[in-house]
């Protein structure tokens, strides 16, 4: 117990160490959304959205994820699902994860920080647990924003009610794709000793991933459903409301096996 509590101080510590760059993260994911909204009647309505969308070819609606036959047309509530799956709002999700679990382990290893945090009474599996709980913390904060964003946005641009009880549902579902993809980088990061190699190998491990998903030949194969990003489909949430609990169990366990891992990794490599 007294291990667990050094972990939620760690987690804490960590966070408040490095609010600004978390805040900026924030701004941005919450300010997009709000312009994404803000911008629907700009670029011409749901009239115009939808004869746009119309003219992607199917391997386009694929990338992209688009999904406008689950409800008439390609109209508003379509529009600001796509905020969610746009490349901008990825993008700062998966630089925070990447960037957080490098500078969890091997930043710190390189640094020189990690012989002065281990001089304490510490366990390893400590440190490690307690910076995966600030990267879950970091992205939520950041996830969190971004549905307050939404709403601000479309609270001053639109006089109709909006599901935003459904955008919270993939609001939460993206909390879980980066947190899944954080405790991939993370492995790497127990692994390493550089910086720049854990940041760069996390950062294609994200990547790759995301191409894997978007390969019919891969995406249509069983082992499709161990990639994260297989399991986050903005479109259709907000379409029907509803989330798989098979993904949410899929995402949950990336979370936890990762962060085993990289406590198991971290713990018996040589750091000296």
């Amino acid at each position: 117990m007294p291990h667990l509590l050094f972990a939620w101080q760690i987690a804490l510590i960590t966070l408040r160490r490095k609010r600004l760059a978390l805040l900026s993260f924030a701004l941005a994911a919450g300010g997009f959304h709000a312009l994404v909204a803000v911008s629907f009647p700009a670029v011409g309505g749901a009239a115009a959205v939808s004869s746009v969308v119309q003219t992607f070819p199917p391997a386009l609606r694929t990338l992209l994820k688009l999904a406008p036959n689950l409800q008439a047309g390609f109209g508003l509530q379509d529009y600001l699902a796509f905020s969610w799956f746009h490349p901008l709002f990825l993008g700062l999700g998966s630089a925070f994860v990447v960037g957080r679990a490098t500078d969890a382990l091997a930043g710190a290893v390189e640094s020189g920080a990690i012989y002065l945090l281990l001089s304490r009474p510490l366990p390893r599996w400590a440190l490690v647990v307690g910076r995966m709980g600030e990267l879950l913390l970091g992205a939520g904060i950041i996830v969190a924003a971004a549905w307050v964003g939404l709403w601000l946005g479309a609270a001053m641009t639109f006089s109709d009610p909006l599901p935003f009880a459904r955008y919270a549902l993939v609001a939460l579902m993206a909390w879980l794709l980066f947190a899944a993809l954080g405790a991939g980088a993370l492995i790497i990061s127990s692994l390493t000793s550089r910086a720049s190699t854990s940041g760069g190998l996390g950062s294609a491990w994200t990547l790759l991933a995301f191409v894997l998903d978007v390969i019919p030949a891969v995406a249509n194969s069983p082992v499709a459903w161990l990639n994260p990003w297989h399991h986050y489909f903005p479109q259709a949430i907000v379409a029907t409301g509803q989330v798989e609990w098979a993904a949410i169990g899929l995402l949950v366990g990336w979370v936890i096996v990762g962060t085993a891992v990289a406590v198991v990794c971290f713990g018996r490599r040589d750091l000296g």
